[in-house]
């Protein structure tokens, strides 16, 4: 929710969005204090899909597979928040596609 778009859009649904004051931006219905989640896309949050205008849309885009993309990682919030992308990837890439849940358990 800290993105300009993804903010526009949540009070455009009638949610709002509050720095909590340590490192998290937080959606919350218009004159409430629920739900307070630290994202502006989920699934299955009913109260926050309905009054706070939380998406269970995904941002999606695109791109073109070349020869030295050799990895596919599909991580939450969980992930992106303490690592970055090269680091993910540093992680994982110790391992052979046959230990794949072993990379994935390490990322975890």
């Amino acid at each position: 929710p800290n993105l300009k778009d993804e903010r526009a859009r949540i009070e455009k649904a009638g949610g709002r969005v509050v720095f909590d004051g340590y490192a998290n931006h937080r959606v919350y219905a218009k004159h409430a204090r629920y739900p307070g989640l630290n994202m502006s896309r989920c699934l299955g949050d009913l109260m926050g899909h309905a009054d706070c205008g939380i998406s269970c849309e995904p941002e999606v885009s695109d791109r073109e597979l070349k020869p030295e993309d050799t990895h596919l990682l599909l991580c939450s919030d969980g992930v992106w928040e303490f690592i970055a992308p090269s680091e993910a990837v540093a992680i994982i890439a110790q391992f052979p596609a046959a230990k794949a849940m072993h990379a994935a358990e390490r990322l975890a």
